[in-house]
């Protein structure tokens, strides 16, 4: 590939046998290896998609775009843009197609974020998210699809979890919180492992698991002080689903596990939390399917925002210090999952003091790490995405941002390192539910405390 057409920037590529392994699932056959036949197929499915088609009929190249996508504003590299990719896909779909064609359609379409930010500045509300989407679909077709992205969606379909955790890890880690926070809060929790309950939680093993365990801690601790008798299941642990980076059949497997296991364990509620795309699909896909079964769904963040509300829990905001929060809205909340009233709310009871990252939650910049950004081969690009952010939080002169996303979690771990290096600050982060749980103050403290 030549460099006049590659930033230097490219996901390592999964093998065939993790490629052919994920085939056999969706019912596919193994993919055709010549660049002829590749070409071929591409292009048939291409012609064959009449969203796709639509799109690409309707942009104008006006240029709307550029001004919003934190792609090209971090790299200033046009084929790493939403007209980049769109000239790409119109390739793809009338030109001739070799294998320098493929590898440019698959570097570039596995950088685009798919955060959706462009398709609200596009005056014909053009989603190129939704482009880059269906051409990884395709891509995925043909045998070419990241390491990172299939070995996660390998291990959310085959154990259930982010990270491929054998259940018996899955479970000291659970007890191991329930059991810090009677520590550090004084309230024996009871909660169930893989038995019926009226409620199944759903934490993100990417993040709450491991390096965001005081959100998980806020998730137990409001479930039990609302006396919602819930259950976590070593199966479907997770809310994290990578299939929407990549291909849609793998997206509805991942989410039915959590069907059936709603359903194995007899619940009426599945309650989702802190994961942006995860809660994307799991509004839009996941719920309806529950519904099916008269079961129901929501966020763990609907939960906490209506028990602020009716006085059912107490926050003490001072618990949280006298910093500067900023509050970061994930993409897939504020753009496909309407989740922006209460994630503030919540922080303005949570918190002595906030301010907004995002003028507008519908032009919500992107933190960097979603959609397979993650990959360690990506990291250098995505400190670039993730600079955009960071510049306009200490600008407001901030201490923590506040992410209510696992992807984000992820990625700020990653990149503040680098980036406070850089710039020499000391910016923190935290999960929305981790100040929730700090700020509680238990019903049994509280009995303790107020005088009779």
């Amino acid at each position: 590939m030549s460099q006049a057409m590659s930033n230097g920037y490219r996901h390592e590529k999964a093998s065939q046998d993790l490629i052919n392994k994920l085939h056999t699932r969706i019912g596919l056959n193994k993919h055709r290896q010549n660049t002829h036949e590749l070409g071929r197929l591409l292009r048939g499915r291409v012609r064959e998609n009449r969203n796709l088609v639509l799109s690409l009929s309707l942009c104008m190249s006006c240029g709307a775009c550029l001004t919003v996508c934190p792609a090209y504003l971090a790299t200033n590299d046009i084929n790493n843009s939403p007209l980049g990719r769109v000239a790409l896909a119109r390739s793809l779909m009338r030109g001739y197609i070799n294998e320098d064609l493929i590898d440019r359609a698959y570097t570039y379409f596995w950088q685009c974020l798919t955060c959706r930010r462009c398709a609200w500045a596009c005056p014909f509300g053009v989603d190129v998210a939704d482009i880059s989407r269906t051409i990884r679909s395709l891509l995925y077709e043909v045998g070419l699809a990241p390491n990172y992205v299939a070995g996660v969606i390998d291990n959310l379909e085959s154990v259930g979890n982010f990270l491929g955790l054998p259940e018996d890890v899955l479970r000291e880690v659970i007890l191991n919180v329930v059991n810090q926070v009677r520590l550090e809060k004084g309230v024996d929790i009871k909660v169930k492992i893989n038995e019926p309950a009226y409620a199944l939680l759903l934490p993100s093993a990417c993040a709450d698991y491991t390096v965001a365990i005081n959100t998980f801690k806020g998730y137990v601790l409001l479930l039990s002080e609302l006396g919602i008798d819930f259950t976590l299941s070593t199966k479907a642990p997770d809310i994290t689903n990578y299939g929407l980076f990549m291909d849609e059949r793998h997206m509805k497997l991942i989410a039915d596990r959590i069907v059936e296991e709603a359903r194995r364990l007899g619940v009426k509620l599945v309650v989702a939390g802190e994961c942006g795309h995860g809660w994307r699909v799991f509004k839009n896909y996941v719920i309806p399917r529950l519904r099916e079964f008269g079961i129901e769904g929501t966020h763990i963040l609907y939960i906490a925002a209506d028990a602020i509300r009716r006085g059912l829990i107490r926050l003490d905001p001072s618990a949280n210090g006298g910093l500067t929060y900023i509050y970061m809205d994930p993409c897939h909340y504020a753009r496909g999952g309407d989740l922006v009233r209460e994630p503030r709310f919540i922080l303005s009871n949570a918190v002595m003091r906030y301010v907004e990252l995002n003028d507008k939650p519908e032009l919500a910049i992107c933190c960097g790490g979603t959609s397979g950004m993650l990959a360690k081969e990506m990291e250098e690009l995505s400190i670039k995405y993730a600079e955009l952010w960071y510049q306009r939080a200490i600008g407001k002169g901030t201490d923590c941002v506040v992410v209510s996303c696992a992807a984000c979690k992820l990625q700020m771990d990653r990149v503040l390192p680098r980036l406070n290096k850089l710039y020499n600050r000391k910016l923190t982060f935290t999960g929305l539910m981790d100040l929730v749980y700090k700020a509680m103050i238990p019903k049994s403290i509280e009995r303790r405390i107020t005088p009779h």
